[in-house]
């Protein structure tokens, strides 16, 4: 295991780390990808694994004035899901035990609604927060992403089925030069200095760079903390930014993207960019998200 405090160079590491998880079409029977990547992370940084599964109830119909038949489907319902999050959390409470990892675990069944206020309200206080992405029968995924990154002001990083239960070694930073991609950096820097290699791209074509802050100057922030990374510059032509970035992340053989958030106003509510949405659809590759 790794000692974080034989270098001043690297003293930050992440301690309390959230695995959010999400109902699935059929419980697994082995721990999911997002469990894998939270038990070796909280392994590797000596750090506490908390476990939320969100479990969304069904709205209560009214009793019908000749049947109690609707009710009755609630219930079973009610029990299906409660079943399923009690298999779920225990078969990835067992796997951080079996390695050896401090865990504790909550199943928050709510309306979905406040669901999504509970689990931002949960992240506040973690350094990081794990969860799968694409795996979930929740139509409104997006809608939980969205608020444990705006609402809980905490990294996310969204595993996709498939993707690697190991510390990233190669990690790929999407570079703009704005606040989000500096905070993206700065909340990575744990797991920036485990990686062998750290490649900052940015890509040309769709806006305006100039006005932020070169990758030079993130090589150069990158290397006081003891973190060597190379620059590649990339141009959109035809295709667009998300896609520019999931075809290098996937011919570089990168583990992971980092990379910053934008969030637009949607009644009043912060809604991911296009960018991020595009990238949580159809990347294969890990990503780490902060805003």
């Amino acid at each position: 295991m790794t000692d974080h405090k034989e270098t001043g160079r690297m003293s930050i590491a992440y301690k309390t780390i959230l695995l959010t998880l999400l109902p699935e079409a059929e419980v697994r029977q082995s721990a999911s990808p997002a469990t894998r990547l939270a038990i070796e992370i909280s392994r590797h940084f000596e750090g506490q694994l908390t476990i939320d599964y969100l479990s969304p109830q069904p709205a209560w119909a009214p009793y019908s004035l000749i049947t109690s038949l609707p009710g009755q489907m609630m219930a079973e319902q009610s029990q299906q899901l409660a079943d399923a999050a009690e298999a779920s959390t225990k078969i990835a409470e067992t796997s951080a035990r079996d390695a050896g990892v401090p865990v504790v675990s909550k199943v928050i069944a709510l309306d979905f609604l406040a669901l999504v206020g509970r689990a931002a309200l949960r992240a506040q206080l973690q350094d990081i927060v794990v969860i799968d992405g694409g795996s979930s029968t929740l139509r409104d995924e997006r809608e939980i992403v969205e608020a444990l990154l705006f609402r809980s002001g905490r990294p996310v990083i969204r595993v996709p089925e498939g993707g690697s239960a190991a510390i990233p070694e190669k990690i790929l930073i999407a570079w703009d030069g704005s606040v989000p991609a500096i905070r993206a950096v700065r909340e990575a820097l744990p797991l920036l200095h485990a990686a062998k290699s750290v490649e900052i791209v940015t890509v040309l074509g769709e806006k305006n760079v100039t006005d932020h802050e070169p990758a030079a100057k993130a090589v150069h922030y990158l290397a006081a903390h003891g973190i060597t990374a190379t620059e590649t510059t990339l141009h959109a032509a035809k295709r667009n930014v998300a896609e520019t970035l999931r075809t290098h992340a996937v011919e570089s053989g990168a583990d992971m993207m980092v990379m910053g958030t934008y969030a637009h106003s949607r009644m009043q509510q912060a809604v991911l960019g296009g960018i991020t949405t595009e990238l949580l659809h159809k990347t294969p590759v890990t990503l780490f998200l902060a805003h």
